[in-house]
């Protein structure tokens, strides 16, 4: 008996160690396996912390070593959450480096990089530096909630450092345009998270197009052109420039020839009329305002992909005309039972024999020939003092955009509709957002990259209902327990009797 109590005892204890070295080992790979490759799940409601492809985009392209410096006070939401995003990037790409630092134990570093606030961030590339503030990096939802904007105050840094951001876009001002800072402070803000800079341009004040614009935006105008500036534009697009154009219907009579005449240059005819689609009305019940039909481009292709849909209030349609220079593809248009209301007067909206039978253009992608049309007559491929460079925003043409010789290269963007842009409009409709930053990208020659949006970190609370309530009751309240106890019984009956 004791030979076989002693032959049990060292079974069972070989097992044990055996266990014990098999939990080890596999403790031991668990750590090197996580190691080599570091796998998490964002479990936010918002993806808070995970990078978008458009980051993705950017760090995959790196060429050099970047140093992120977060000044963060851990023991807060903001400084936690900075902490979680910066982890993120330096996981992200081995040129990413990241040093969390506290501003009252090395001060010498904080005013070295000109840090007075907590949770700030500097980002550096060889000598040169960006940083980044609490007010640019957090903010305040339209909806409620904090609005983290940290990735995509982060990413447009890495892009200026590394000479990627910096192009302007200029606002046309003077004409009753929607402005940036006012009524297109939104769009202001998301192409600033592209790492553009926005400015405004008044060229009856100028006389010229500065040589640093890469797109010229039109956003819109009551009031008409000057035959001076139509000639300008002209010469800009003709050379190079690119132009993004939003042209709403006008009030009966108000016509604007000088624009409507650079429309018909860049091989767009601008329709008297207002776009009607009952079929695609926004929420069913507005056919003013239509839910336009993805065409095939570079520029709606992303949204078709991910589902996204747009709204064009108070739109008017657009005729593509034959040109030489120019070439012009559609990318929406209505369905085959909307119409273009041409009696702009009426109250009451009917579909009449004068009326533009359906589908309808809505937007146009204009096209140039490649190299810069009409260099010939001055000997430059770039514009001079009157209408800038080639529209790149660095004096040199972008690598892969079709501006090569015998190619075509992006020209223009025109919507028949101004509204769709506005404040309101940009924070309730995704797909407008990502549209109209798709186009400003298409006309740099960047369609990959999509807009980085802020992201709203926000409480919902739970609302159970009775059967809710009751499920968790009996299930972890009751249920629970009394399983613990009758695993417990189990175990200790099944030892017994061994």
């Amino acid at each position: 008996m004791q030979d076989v109590h002693r032959r049990r005892v060292l079974w069972r204890g070989t097992n044990t160690v055996v266990l014990t070295v098999a939990v080890l080992a596999l403790l031991v790979l668990a750590n090197v396996f996580a190691g080599r490759f570091s796998w998490r799940y964002d479990a936010t409601a918002n993806k808070l912390y995970t990078l978008s492809d458009s980051t993705r985009q950017v760090l995959a392209g790196l060429d050099r070593d970047v140093t992120i410096y977060g000044f963060i006070q851990e023991n807060t939401p903001e400084g936690q959450s900075l902490s979680k995003l910066l982890n993120e990037y330096e996981l992200a790409s081995p040129r990413v480096q990241v040093e969390l630092v506290d501003p009252e134990r090395q001060p010498a570093l904080a005013r070295r990089y000109e840090v007075d606030m907590v949770n700030s961030i500097v980002v550096r590339v060889d000598d040169d530096f960006r940083k980044i503030d609490p007010l640019s990096l957090f903010g305040y939802a339209p909806e409620g909630g904090v609005e983290l904007r940290g990735e995509q105050a982060i990413t447009r840094a890495l892009l200026e450092l590394t000479g990627r951001g910096g192009k302007k876009v200029y606002f046309l001002t003077g004409h009753g345009e929607g402005t940036p800072g006012r009524e297109l402070n939104v769009l202001q803000d998301l192409l600033e998270g592209e790492a553009l800079k926005v400015e405004t341009l008044n060229l009856i004040q100028s006389g010229k197009v500065p040589e640093d614009a890469a797109v010229i935006a039109i956003a819109g105008p009551t009031r008409d052109l000057v035959e001076r500036e139509r000639q300008l534009l002209e010469e800009y697009a003709r050379k190079g420039g690119r132009l993004l154009i939003l042209y709403g219907p006008q009030p009966p009579g108000q016509e604007l020839p000088q624009l409507e005449q650079l429309l018909a240059f860049l091989g767009v005819e601008a329709q008297h009329d207002v776009v009607v689609d009952p079929q695609r009305a926004f929420l069913g019940q507005d056919p003013l305002s239509p839910v336009p039909v993805l065409e095939a481009h570079e520029i709606v292709n992303p949204l078709a992909e991910r589902q996204l849909e747009l709204v064009l209030p108070g739109s008017r349609s657009l005729k593509i005309r034959d040109e030489q220079q120019f070439s012009a593809t559609a990318l929406l248009r209505t369905s085959d039972e909307a119409w273009g209301e041409t009696d702009l007067g009426t109250e009451r909206v009917s579909r009449g024999d004068d009326d533009l039978p359906g589908p309808l253009t809505l937007a146009v992608a204009v096209t140039g020939s490649g190299g810069a049309a009409g260099g010939e007559e001055d000997g430059s491929q770039g514009a001079g003092e009157d209408a800038g460079t080639q529209g790149n925003g660095d004096g040199t043409s972008d690598e892969g955009d079709g501006n090569g010789a015998g190619g075509t290269r992006p020209a223009a963007v025109i919507v028949g509709s101004a509204a769709f842009v506005g404040n309101d409009y940009l924070q309730r409709i995704p797909g407008n957002a990502d549209f109209v930053v798709n186009a400003v990208n298409w006309l740099l020659g960047d369609a990959d990259r999509l807009t980085i949006r802020p992201k709203v970190q926000n409480t919902e609370p739970i609302l159970l209902t009775p059967g809710a309530v009751a499920a968790v009751f009996y299930g972890l309240v009751l249920g629970l327990p009394v399983l613990t106890a009758l695993a417990g019984v189990g175990i200790w009956w099944r030892r017994r009797h061994l």
